[in-house]
């Protein structure tokens, strides 16, 4: 049997989130690959024969609808089966994104196996992917699109444990407290609306903005706008009720 490889090289580079390649194979038998390291994180859909995958000292026998998981610089080992080689599809993925979305998801080196019968838009999702490389055009708004259906679906099947038993940290609390004051700010929020946001007491609020800030939500939310404001003004197109307005500001002049 004559060993078959086709794949793609996606050219439109970001560092940030980036399908690198992806391909489909089919081995001749007992064809090897390792063990050895990889520079990206992968992912493998198998969907014919069978083969062998060995990860963090684990030996797994695999079939169709079976698929593994990859990561950077964690040695591993494949082995196509010697009467029933095996036939799969794969992408690669990297960028600075990537191991931040993956401590979100409870996969490794040690459990790096999963199967189409759980996961079956995960395993769709991977062959589509490189199936569509084969269209001519811009294509990585596609992967990119498919890469991160891929990751949500993981991350619902695999969530990692929470490290407080789900009761959040003062650090949790302010954290999600200025994510909601920069996503929001431009509306006319108020420190109600952050209580009610973060399901907390007001006077508890409060301390830990004074612990963490040094001020009151109020003024820090009032702070931040101006600070919005002072960027939006250093261009002269914008006048000064535009940019108060454009802050949360309920009139220019409260902005003034």
């Amino acid at each position: 049997m004559k060993y078959y490889r086709w794949g793609f090289n996606n050219q439109t580079y970001n560092d940030q989130f980036y399908i690198s390649s992806g391909g489909f194979e089919k081995p001749h038998p007992k064809h090897s690959y390792g063990p050895m390291g990889r520079s990206g994180y992968m992912i493998h859909c198998i969907t014919g024969g069978h083969g062998i995958f060995k990860s963090n000292g684990i030996t797994y026998h695999l079939k169709e609808g079976d698929m593994f998981y990859i990561e950077p610089h964690k040695t591993t080992y494949m082995e196509a089966d010697e009467k029933d080689p095996w036939t799969f599809y794969w992408v690669r993925f990297v960028g600075n994104l990537v191991p931040k979305y993956m401590n979100r998801i409870n996969l490794s080196s040690k459990n790096a196996v999963m199967n189409q019968n759980d996961l079956p838009t995960v395993f769709q999702d991977v062959i589509d992917i490189v199936e569509y490389s084969k269209n001519t055009g811009p294509r990585d708004f596609y992967y990119q699109s498919k890469m991160l259906n891929i990751l949500n679906s993981l991350q619902l099947h695999y969530p990692k444990p929470s490290l407080h038993n789900n009761i959040p940290t003062a650090t949790d609390i302010y954290d999600r407290a200025l994510r909601y004051i920069s996503n929001n700010y431009e509306e006319q929020i108020s420190v109600h609306d952050l209580v009610k946001y973060l399901n907390i007491d007001r006077s508890y609020l409060f301390r830990i903005f004074k612990k963490y800030s040094h001020t009151n939500p109020q003024d820090f939310i009032t702070d931040y706008r101006l600070r919005k404001a002072s960027e939006m003004l250093k261009s002269k197109e914008n006048n000064i009720e535009y940019v108060g307005l454009s802050c949360g500001f309920v009139s220019y002049q409260s902005f003034f």
